[in-house]
């Protein structure tokens, strides 16, 4: 608490210097992550901004949940939450803040509940693979938390204070100021539940369910000239959560942990030149407590280092670019092997305008490393515009995940000999503008091969292991549209995706991995009024690996219905909101056994000065 405190007010400290500006819509073309920009023309991606961010839960879990093809596996709300993205395993979806990869390097994947969207700007999702960009873990799609700095904006602040049913509430501090040199902002979010709601249907409740998290994240920005930018971002995660009883009876727990991330960043841009480096330094921390009332517990932690360095540079309708990386991971555990490991990786690629209509692009990244055989990988894609309302995308790749530290260094168990996951993919996307709208149709194949899962041994004991391959293949389709007639404003946008992922041995389908997932959300704006409706459809999933149908979570509908009216004048913005989730009472889970709550509500305050 000492540490966090002193963290927290050295960060206050800066608060007089400098800021962040206004959230805006921003074109694809204009993202902040430079690699992101050059691979999006043919690869899909989806932008979530502010105003999306503040309608939704503050997890991520619930914001991808409602608004991307993303399978969300919770163990309870607000308890361990994992992704299903394009039918792969948790660990096969990055995690990427500010362009560095925070997926756990013990377990290999985030929880998704641990991830506070209130202290980012915007949230990226990047379907398909993009190891050659994003590095390991990279297989199923990325997720981009983004921070967003702005100049020449004055001084603001923007306050968000929310209640709902269970006790839970939450409280979200931004405050922003920039010159025409320096952008600065701080944002500081709390929230917490005692999540005890009734499972519907029956007569328990959702016991030891309590949880808290506090999120501190800072950016700030100096322009030393026209050319050269120097940025500094800082983000503290500090949560506490007693996990969800499974049975009446079972022993109660509990889940500390504790992250922070900082990064120097140095920007220059001249002419056709654009250099790009980035120099971070992660730590991730947890204890559990498997009985509560005793102080015995197990604990983890890891320190990395990053180091990024990518160089662009324009030669008439190319685009040339260049990077190196070096990753430096420092772990222990009670229950893990203290060990050092080192990655480094070369990047290379070339992008070509070839003419108004066509575009190719190609990239190529060797790993280096001191455990295993490192792989090759490469990226490549095309984008024709066949018509003025119609275009074409193909893309592909092979990409990898690499086994954990839990994998390589668990006590007795870990086995140092394992082999990287590696995937083939390909995918075509049919783009279609229309007048207000847009639709992306797309179809895709992957295969995976050594597939790293945990068997039983002949003694009973699980290790881990290259075993199975998996072969994947879906459909998805991404719409937007939006209407204006007078001062009535219509916005629709919907998500769609059958998957297909099974073992090539058994010819079964992964476990919770749904055939299909529909989501939909509904905004109507009239002058100072607002109400929005979102929709998502899970289909069943298999929780066992032979898909025995007596062993599956039911498919099910939920929706939630929100209402704001801004009673602000001129740039002061005053809105108060009511959300009602589980509109329908659905009884539902996404983990079996897991209930998740009934109809509950929500009222929100959001002041913005």
């Amino acid at each position: 608490m000492n540490r966090f405190v002193s963290i927290f007010v050295v960060l206050c400290s800066c608060a007089v210097f400098a800021q962040d500006g206004p959230i805006t819509k921003l074109d694809e073309v204009s993202l902040k992550y430079i690699k992101l920009k050059d691979s999006v023309y043919t690869t899909t991606q989806t932008v979530l901004n502010d105003s999306v961010l503040k309608r939704n839960q503050s997890s991520l879990t619930s914001l991808l949940n409602f608004n991307s093809t993303i399978y969300l596996k919770e163990n309870g709300l607000g308890m361990v939450s994992s992704p299903s993205f394009r039918g792969t395993t948790a660990q096969q979806t990055a995690v990427l803040w500010n362009g560095i990869n925070i997926n756990s390097q013990t377990t290999g994947q985030t929880d998704f509940n641990s991830i506070n969207t209130r202290g980012f700007d915007q949230v990226v999702v990047k379907s398909g693979g993009g190891s050659v960009v994003d590095g390991s873990n990279a297989i199923g799609g990325s997720i981009y938390l983004g921070n967003n700095l702005s100049y020449n904006e004055g001084f603001k602040n923007d306050v968000f204070l929310k209640y709902g049913s269970f006790n839970t509430y939450g409280l979200d501090y931004k405050t922003t100021y920039s010159t025409k040199k320096e952008s600065f902002s701080l944002g500081l979010s709390r929230t917490g539940s005692d999540n005890d709601y009734e499972y519907p249907g029956t007569d328990r409740i959702n016991v030891n369910g309590q949880f808290n998290n506090t999120n501190i994240s800072s950016t700030f920005g100096f322009k030393l000239d026209d050319k050269n930018t120097i940025n500094v971002y800082s983000n503290i995660y500090d949560g506490k959560r007693h996990f969800s009883l499974p049975t009446p009876n079972a022993l109660k727990t509990k889940y500390y942990d504790f992250n922070t991330r900082n990064m120097l960043e140095w920007e220059l841009k001249s002419n056709n030149i654009v250099s790009n480096t980035k120099v971070a330094y992660l730590t991730e921390n947890y204890e559990f407590y498997p009985n509560i009332d005793r102080d015995y517990n197990t604990y983890g932690k890891v320190g990395s280092v990053f180091v990024k360095y990518n160089l662009d540079y324009t030669l008439g309708r190319i685009l040339l670019s260049g990077g190196l990386n070096y990753n430096q991971n420092n772990g222990e555990g009670s229950d893990i092997q203290h060990k050092i490991r080192h990655l480094g990786s070369v990047v290379l690629g070339v992008k070509q305008k070839v003419n108004k209509r066509f575009l190719y692009e190609v990239s190529l990244r060797q790993e280096v490393n001191n455990i295993y055989e490192s792989p090759f990988l490469y990226s490549a894609g095309v984008q024709a515009e066949i018509t003025s309302f119609y275009s074409l995308k193909l893309n592909t790749s092979k990409n990898f995940r690499i086994p954990t530290y839990n994998d390589l260094y668990w006590e007795g168990l870990g086995n140092p000999d394992l082999k990287p996951e590696l995937s083939y993919q390909g995918e075509i996307s049919n783009v279609l503008h229309l007048p207000n709208a847009s639709l992306t149709l797309t179809g895709y194949f992957n295969t995976v091969e050594n597939l790293l899962l945990w068997t039983p041994d002949i003694n009973g004991i699980w290790r881990p292991g290259n075993a199975e391959n998996v072969n994947i293949y879906g459909f998805e389709a991404l719409f937007n549209a939006n209407k204006k007639i007078g001062l009535h404003k219509v916005d629709i946008s919907a998500t769609y995706a059958y998957t297909v992922s099974k073992n090539e041995e058994t010819d079964k389908q992964l476990i919770y991995v749904p055939y299909h997932k529909l989501t939909t959300s509904i905004g109507y704006n009239y002058k100072k009024l607002s109400a929005y409706y979102q929709f998502i459809n899970n289909g069943e999933v298999f929780t066992t690996t032979d898909n025995a149908p007596e062993h599956i979570v039911n498919s099910y509908m939920l929706a939630n219905l929100g209402l704001e009216y801004n009673l602000g004048k001129g740039t002061n913005k005053y809105t108060i909101g009511v959300q009602v989730l589980n509109l329908w009472n659905e009884t539902y889970e996404s983990v079996l056994n897991r209930p998740a709550p009934g109809r509950n509500y929500s009222v929100y305050l959001n002041l913005n000065i």
